[in-house]
């Protein structure tokens, strides 16, 4: 049979699938979102190593790589906000090396180290394609710097509310995480943070940092720090905000590949994600706030920790 009768007979990602080994799919697991709010976990705690293993700020920034280019004029990612103070940076310490890079059939993202073997990253990085019952098949590299640092895994179950192959408003934004129950107890070996409900109480203060994975530093090569800035505003999804998960708007630099990354701050006991990086453009106003809503986008709430609560619970 020829390539062109082949072609015919199969999808190509059937053809790709036969033709080339590939990593073990998921089995998705849909979470039902808890009615009565006294059920809901707000924390999940972190897991630190030895002391001497730890470190607040990555080591060993590089010389940031000259940017896209057309014509000779340099080309400007969407929503790179002035001052841009991203940086690629090599470090295998907690809790950088819980942070990674995540890879699927259709392209790839970030994510971090949620619990002794689960990952957090967002809906839409997924591959959803349902194939003998299972979803595509999902690798995180954790720390990748080049090439694997630390032993990569795959994900065996996808814990989710919903199933995003791309964000498209509000409800999508607020929504988009998933929590991937890995192959190996990485977690165990590295480290992972912890998960904590966002206060909007918090809106404003410069307290958050991000370790991503874009294309235009590194070419989503090389794990990319920003730190110090603010989640500007928060809101429930919805004209009058009765959504479930919350729209957290930002006005870091984040950008294509950076989707999944973790949005984190320091406590006194360790490092907690308050969200995941989710998409970038305008929100139309709702009743607190008649302004188009413009800027990189965040998705977090209350049931992100209790989505990992439950993951790890299930699967400690």
């Amino acid at each position: 049979m020829s390539l062109i009768q082949a072609d015919r007979l199969w999808r190509r990602e059937a053809i790709r699938e036969f033709a080339f080994q590939q990593p073990p799919r998921s089995e998705l697991h849909i979470v039902k979102r808890k009615k009565d709010p006294s059920q809901r976990v707000s924390t999940c705690l972190p897991k630190l190593p030895d002391a001497h293993d730890i470190s607040a700020f990555p080591e060993g920034a590089r010389a940031r790589r000259r940017r896209l280019a057309v014509g000779g004029r340099r080309v400007n990612p969407l929503f790179i906000y002035p001052p841009d103070t991203r940086f690629a940076f090599s470090d295998t310490t907690y809790p950088w090396r819980c942070c990674g890079r995540v890879v699927t059939a259709v392209g790839q993202g970030s994510g971090c180290i949620i619990g002794p073997q689960h990952v957090l990253t967002a809906s839409h990085v997924v591959d959803w394609t349902v194939t003998d019952g299972k979803i595509g098949w999902l690798r995180f590299e954790p720390d990748f710097n080049n090439s694997d640092v630390f032993a990569s895994s795959n994900a065996t179950i996808t814990y989710s509310y919903e199933k995003l192959s791309s964000v498209s408003g509000e409800y999508d934004i607020a929504e988009d995480y998933v929590v991937c129950v890995m192959d190996r107890r990485i977690g165990d070996e590295l480290g992972w943070l912890g998960s904590k409900t966002y206060d909007d109480g918090w809106d404003g203060g410069g307290f958050w940092a991000h370790v991503g994975y874009p294309d235009d530093i590194g070419s989503g090569s090389q794990p990319v720090f920003e730190g110090g800035f603010s989640i500007y505003n928060s809101w429930h999804p919805g004209f009058f905000e009765e959504g479930a998960g919350l729209d957290m708007e930002t006005f870091a630099s984040l950008t294509h590949g950076d989707s999944g990354g973790p949005i984190f701050g320091f406590w006194n006991d360790g490092p907690y994600v308050v969200g995941v990086v989710s998409a970038e453009g305008t929100l139309d106003p709702n009743i607190t706030d008649w302004s188009s809503r413009t800027g990189n986008w965040v998705a977090g709430g209350h049931e992100m920790p209790d989505l990992v609560n439950q993951a790890r619970n299930d699967h400690p």
